[in-house]
């Protein structure tokens, strides 16, 4: 849990960076839920689901991240294009 939390935390300032909110707030969930917190912050005691949690948001967040990458993908390759 105390990994999931770092590897959160890691990813969700480097979304954070570049602008990529939807994966930043995915990021800051897996970051709670490895705290063994709630969305709000509050107390989870209960690991087995915060890990179901993480499993969930993790999910969703691949979805957010190949989005992501496409975007900047065709972003990047537009620019290229015109030097």
């Amino acid at each position: 849990m105390d990994e999931l939390y770092r590897l959160g935390h890691f990813l969700k300032g480097s979304s954070a960076t570049v602008g990529l909110t939807k994966v930043k707030d995915s990021c800051e969930k897996i970051q709670r839920y490895g705290k063994r917190e709630n969305v709000d912050g509050t107390p989870e005691p209960d690991a087995e689901l915060c890990l179901s949690r993480i499993k969930s948001t993790l999910a969703i967040l691949k979805s957010e991240y190949a989005e992501a990458e496409k975007a900047l993908k065709n972003f990047y390759d537009d620019k290229s294009v015109k030097y």
